[in-house]
């Protein structure tokens, strides 16, 4: 009876090692590793008509999104996920509705001289963190007195992310690690790409193997970042098909504003290390990056550096040898 007596008891024993082991987690499943969070980018907006150029810091920007914003003129959204130094990024000019869709896709702050009555509304309803030249009693912005108003508005790296350390959303989202598109199709030779962007900004990419990167030619010659005294060389250059449409409102010349329908997927080309490479751009989910999506089905995986995105009219004609 004794020996039956010790056999319950080291039952019990054991059962109750077993609840608590289950109640610390070892069940012997692994237990997910949550993704550490960390601030959203500098999303930094930069005119590119004649008179904004030269532009300075976008050589070491991480990700550019150019695009339509009246008359023929491209603007950029110039995103740095981890900004920093004190070299000048300049001409930084008006946030445009395009903006508040990137915004969407990044999760970071906005840096920009102002915007549309709509656009701040937006930007106001959807509490968006966002910074101008009056924010904070002008900590995040100069102007350059070499240059005329209003094109002569900056900022830097430095200050981008004292904006950053202030504002910025925290984000999880987990982007392409670097990497060389599938060889599979076989890509087409793509030393020179030439397109335009829109009536009156006509692109020309040449490619130079020593730099591994694509030297960013205009209708008025080289792109030049001013603090390098070099043109612009993005290491990827991707042109996405998306549809442009009234927005409903005018800019403050009076021109219809410009949106784009930069929502679900459409046809992209993707132009690195020499190779032009068919794919298809994906905004599914509005609030994650865009990706870019291989002939394979799969997300493609890019060399790092600079890469710069171009939005262009669907059928617009690309030159490529």
């Amino acid at each position: 009876m004794v020996t039956a007596r010790k056999r319950e008891l080291a039952m019990l024993a054991m059962s109750v090692a077993l609840v608590v082991l289950a109640g610390c987690g070892s069940t012997g499943q692994a237990t997910p590793t949550p993704t550490p969070s960390r601030l959203g980018p500098a999303m930094v907006q930069v005119e590119n008509s004649i008179l904004a150029r030269p532009q300075a810091g976008l050589q070491q920007a991480d990700l550019v999104y150019e695009y339509l914003a009246e008359g023929g003129i491209t603007r950029m959204t110039v995103i740095y996920f981890k900004p920093s130094g004190n070299q000048r990024i300049e001409p930084v000019r008006s946030a445009r509705p395009v903006t508040i869709r990137l915004w969407h896709a990044y999760h970071g702050v906005i840096f920009y001289s102002g915007a549309n009555i709509h656009v701040l509304q937006q930007i106001q309803s959807q509490n968006i963190p966002a910074l101008t030249e009056g924010s904070d009693g002008g900590t995040y912005f100069s102007r350059d007195p070499s240059r005329r108003a209003p094109h002569n508005l900056y900022t830097d790296g430095d200050r981008l992310t004292q904006g950053l350390k202030k504002d910025a959303p925290r984000v999880t989202y987990q982007l392409p690690s670097p990497g060389t598109p599938a060889a599979s199709p076989a890509p087409a030779v793509a030393n020179r790409v030439v397109f335009n962007q829109t009536n009156a900004h006509r692109v020309t990419y040449t490619y130079s193997a020593s730099d591994s990167a694509y030297s960013y030619g205009t209708e008025t010659g080289a792109l030049i970042d001013k603090n390098t005294g070099q043109p612009i060389k993005p290491v990827n250059v991707i042109l996405i098909q998306v549809a442009h449409h009234d927005a409903g409102f005018t800019d403050v010349l009076g021109s219809p504003a410009v949106d784009f329908d930069l929502q679900g997927t459409g046809p992209a080309d993707v132009f690195t290390q020499g190779h032009r490479y068919t794919a298809t751009w994906d905004l599914t989910n509005a609030e994650l990056p865009l990706k870019i999506v291989g002939a394979d089905g799969k997300v493609m995986h890019l060399p790092a550096g600079l890469t710069w995105i171009h939005l262009i009219d669907p059928g617009s004609p690309i030159t490529v040898s």
